[in-house]
């Protein structure tokens, strides 16, 4: 062996290092060879041994080794330092140093270890520790001979899992393997031999006897013979037989395949495998009884079959369903001459020829088409053709089957009318409309379009009343007249019910449409006798435009229903545009509904407070809760005008919550600064009753600001009531329970019955504004019903609020006949909630003698305005929004007084004084026309909705001359006290004329 010759880390000796001490009483330095002495003594045999042999002192120091080394053992340079313990397990070093020390104790002893080498690759090594002895009894050191034993291992395992393989494969392939040793009688099988037979494979080594015990009777003796040949002839065989299953007692079939071996010039040996092949041999007879019963089955089927030899170019065979489907005689469908070219329609003949050319590439074809038969009537056939190709890629046959399809295909054609027609009217239905929409829309040119929503008014009276076999006579002629009315151009479907949309192209402006939508409504609301009834039916029409109200179909309808919407509540017969486009109140509508989902997650929304007071003593009772819309174009936006939009597109559960949420947060506020907090009444939109969890949300509102229920009163009109009855109960009762009170709006106004008060538990009664305005005077109607009503609620210990409240003589009224609590302009008006803060603060609010309107503080005119003897009816159309040229139609206002700086008017309108919003004014003065630029300066609440407007004009040097010159000349008549000509001047009361012309 070699000594080590350098001084480097040894790295056996961090596995095997011990104290000097240990052992000592084992060794004595007198009686041993030195290290020197014991290298010499074995360099000749491990010289020459093939493993690493290395000597350990006994602290576990390498002393020499042989030609290897560690390192080069695991692949690493020799100069390299490593440490073992990163190459061997913690379970290997303790077997390893277990070993040492037995081998220190005189134990040879030997173990297999696994290592990881430089490649990190896992090596199967067995160490041998031999102790190192000069005598019997002293140790001095330890040999350790390594032996790589890798690839035997790895081999070992390679046949295992061959052997596995080899198990698998005869298991999945149902093949079994065996040999049959003739001298001895003995037959060695597989597994999988004894599972095909069903044979035990625990019994002890059978004979060929064994497996002959299963083999069906007759195929016994034919099978034994082949065997008994084979072993005295040492011949190898092939034999198919059938067995009874061990096992199971079934029949199966099994193949066997065998060759001998020969020893000593006599066979020795048959080897041979067995195949399990019942499923196959099962489905050729099925297939055997299957093509048995082939040509009866084919010649008495409706379908016709045919095969046709290309080579020859005629019919090999022909069944008799082809004979009645074409109604020509089987000899004339043998005979060469192309019959098919005059069968098929001449109009199908090109597309079927064209087709032929995918057999020859080996492709079946498919297809439909039309036949003349032989007695000349037509057919609709399924053909489909199979083509069957040599080696070579040659069209060599075809295979055919044709099916008379001429009914499927009349039902075919009468579903596809059903699916895109409506059976009542016969008017294209939804599906078809969607078609076309989609069509339309997506068109490259984009040609626009209008769609009109029509819905005939009150039309579920006339089915309730009358019966559903008058209502749907009444679809029919309407649809009928409806059709009779429309252009070329248009498109007229029925949707639903009574829903009918009609899509009109080609127009030459909008105008034409809303002519178009007035001779429909004309036309449809004309008597209808049906059945001896005279029926008077209208319709309430909503109108989209493409491209601008919408680009998608579900959009363009989406918004023609919300016009109808709107429609239905301007009283009916009547059209309106989902569009801006045709008048003020359409575009601020459109403006509002647009930026409303913007609005609500930039929190524009506020709530402002109406104080509910005490008429006896001014006491403030309470507030209301109402929702303002700070818009940053139409100012602060009433929630009359935004919340019909909010529950046309269901967002009004999301404001609804938003202010029961601030509601509550305001009344913590006011609590944590010492107010006297009263009850803040909310009013809930009868569509939130229709979702779930107002209970909850509510309760954890109340939670999470440490606010009692008592603070919190619920308002629900007469109409929630009557939305779904057992959920508005439940959801009432959830309320109830929390704390919080209920209060009836708008009573009297609704359908309910008495029956409501009691089922509803109700605390409040409110009584509408309606019933309000005309009190004054205790003999009219309306005082005789508040008196009623509040006998009634008396009665029922129910609190009454008189709402709308404006003027001192109802105050009076209410007072004396000891209405609880009145809420309206007399007292305040809606505030904020600095305001309302101011008023909680004092707490008492005294009502004012009369209702004062006011002119804007800020008005100077330097000009003389000349007031009108009545009103004057003008036009009024906003041109410019914050520099945006906005193309409108106009509405009418009332004009009280003009100069040559501006007028003054008197409309419904409710619009904002916003200098970035620029009007046009249309009049017409004695006869002469003027169209004015304006803005509006400022603003003021007449009577009910109405608004006065203070108007600036922007008005050039002509229209100035001519505008003096008329005012001159009016002025001049009114103190003559002379009729002022040709000037359109309303008589009666103008909020009159205001509220029945919608303005």
């Amino acid at each position: 062996m070699v000594a080590n010759s350098t001084k480097k880390k040894n790295i056996i000796s961090q596995l095997f290092k011990k104290h000097h001490n240990q052992y000592e009483d084992l060794t004595t330095s007198e009686t041993h060879l030195n290290p020197s002495e014991l290298i010499n003594y074995y360099t000749q045999f491990t010289n020459n041994h093939p493993d690493l042999i290395i000597a350990l002192s006994r602290d576990g120091e390498i002393i020499s080794h042989n030609r290897n080394s560690i390192n080069e053992f695991l692949g690493y340079p020799p100069d390299e330092n490593i440490s073992l313990m990163k190459y061997v397990e913690d379970k290997w070093q303790k077997k390893l140093t277990t070993a040492f020390t037995n081998a220190l104790k005189g134990k040879t002893s030997r173990e297999y270890i696994s290592v990881i080498n430089n490649t990190q690759e896992e090596m199967f090594v067995n160490v041998i520790f031999i102790p190192i002895k000069q005598t019997q009894v002293v140790v001095d050191g330890v040999y350790i001979i390594v032996q790589d034993e890798t690839d035997r291992i790895r081999m070992e395992q390679e046949l295992e899992i061959s052997e596995k393989h080899l198990l698998h494969a005869q298991q999945i392939a149902k093949i079994g393997s065996w040999e049959y040793e003739i001298t001895k009688d003995q037959l060695h099988c597989s597994d999988t031999f004894f599972d095909l037979f069903g044979m035990d494979p625990l019994h002890s080594t059978p004979s060929m006897e064994t497996p002959f015990e299963l083999v069906h009777p007759d195929d016994y003796e034919r099978s034994y013979k082949i065997v008994e040949r084979a072993i005295q002839k040492g011949v190898g065989y092939v034999n198919d037989l059938r067995i009874y299953h061990g096992r199971t007692g079934e029949i199966r079939y099994l193949s066997i395949q065998a060759e001998a071996t020969w020893r000593g010039n006599k066979p020795h040996k048959l080897v041979g495998v067995i195949k399990d092949y019942t499923e196959q041999k099962e489905l050729e007879m099925r297939m055997f009884d299957s093509q048995k019963h082939f040509k009866y089955m084919i010649d008495n089927l409706s379908v016709g079959v045919w095969l046709k030899d290309v080579s020859t170019d005629r019919l090999s065979y022909v069944s008799k369903g082809v004979e009645t489907i074409l109604n020509y005689p089987l000899e004339q469908l043998y005979k060469p001459e192309d019959i098919w070219k005059r069968i098929i329609h001449p109009d199908d003949l090109e597309t079927v020829m064209n087709r032929q050319i995918d057999l020859a590439e080996g492709k079946t074809v498919l297809q439909r088409y039309r036949i003349i038969c032989g007695d000349g009537t037509t057919k609709w056939v399924f053909d489909q053709t199979v083509p069957s190709l040599d080696e070579a890629g040659n069209l060599v046959q075809l295979f055919g089957m044709i099916i008379d399809i001429t009914t499927e295909m009349e039902m075919h054609e009468q579903l596809a009318y059903f699916a895109t027609h409506d059976t009542l009217t016969g008017l294209p239905n939804q599906r078809s409309l969607y078609e076309k929409l989609d069509q339309y829309c997506t068109e490259k040119q984009h040609a626009p379009f209008a769609l009109l929503y029509l819905d005939l008014d009150r039309f579920k009276i006339i089915n309730d009343s009358l019966g559903y076999h008058i209502g749907d006579k009444v679809l029919r002629e309407t649809s009928e007249r409806m059709k009779a009315t429309l252009h070329e151009n248009s498109y007229l479907t029925r949707i639903s019910s009574n829903d009918f949309v009609i899509l009109i192209t080609d127009y030459p402006n909008k105008e034409a449409v809303f002519k178009l939508s007035e001779k429909l409504i004309h036309a449809i609301e004309k008597t209808l006798i049906v059945d001896g009834y005279d029926l008077h039916i209208t319709t309430s029409i909503g109108i989209s435009f493409f491209p601008e109200d919408g680009d998608s179909k579900l959009t363009l309808i989406e918004n023609a229903h919300a016009a109808l919407y709107h429609a239905k509540q301007m009283g009916k017969n009547n059209f309106q545009l989902y569009s801006f486009s045709r008048d003020i109140t359409s575009y601020k509508k459109y403006i509002l509904e647009k930026d409303m989902r913007k609005a609500i997650e930039n929190e524009e929304f506020e709530v402002y407070y109406q104080p509910r007071v005490k008429p006896s003593n001014g006491v403030i009772q309470g507030a209301e809760a109402l929702v303002r819309w700070n818009h940053e174009e139409w100012g602060l936006v009433s929630p009359g005008e935004f919340i019909p939009l909010a529950e046309e597109n269901h967002l009004i559960i999301q404001i609804g919550d938003w202010v029961i949420k601030n509601v509550c947060e305001s009344l913590r506020t006011w609590k944590e600064k010492g107010l006297t907090i009263r009850p803040i009444s909310i009013n809930i939109s009868p569509i939130r009753f229709l979702r779930s969890g107002l209970v909850e949300y509510v309760k954890e509102q109340l939670d999470i600001n440490q606010i009692p229920a008592k603070y919190l009163e619920f308002e629900i009109t007469e109409s929630s009531m009557l939305k779904n009855e057992k959920m508005v109960i439940n959801t009432l009762s959830g309320l109830r329970d929390l704390g919080a009170s209920i209060a009836i709006d708008d009573f009297g106004t609704g359908y309910a019955s008495l029956s409501y008060l009691r089922e509803f538990h109700a605390n409040t009664i409110k009584i509408d504004q309606l019933f309000i305005r005309n009190i004054e005077d205790e003999n009219t109607k309306d005082a005789t019903i508040i008196s009623s009503i509040l006998h009634l609620a008396k009665g029922l210990e129910m609190k009454v609020v008189a709402e709308g409240v404006e003027e001192y003589a109802q105050f009076d009224f209410l007072k004396q006949k000891e209405c609880d609590e009145i809420q309206g302009y007399l007292y305040s008006k809606p505030v904020p909630i600095d305001r309302f803060e101011q008023i909680l603060q004092t707490g008492y609010l005294k009502p004012l003698k009369t209702k004062v309107i006011q002119k804007p503080e800020d008005e100077r005119r330097n000009y003389f305005r000349m007031e009108f003897p009545a009103h004057v009816i003008g036009e009024m159309s906003i041109m410019e929004v914050n520099k945006r040229k906005v193309n409108l139609g106009s509405a009418q206002v009332l004009i009280e007084d003009i100069g040559l700086g501006g007028l003054k008017i008197l409309s419904t309108l409710k619009l904002p004084v916003n200098a970035a919003i620029k009007f046009i004014f249309r009049v017409t003065l004695m006869g002469e026309k003027f169209n004015l630029n304006a803005n509006l300066v400022w603003k003021n609440e007449a009577k009910g909705e109405a608004f006065y407007y203070g108007i600036k004009f922007e008005i050039n040097e002509h229209d100035e001359t001519r505008l003096a010159k008329v005012i001159n000349q009016m002025s001049v008549l009114v103190k003559l006290k002379q009729e002022i000509p040709d000037t359109p001047f309303i008589k009666g009361n103008p909020y009159s004329y205001l509220y029945r012309n919608h303005m």
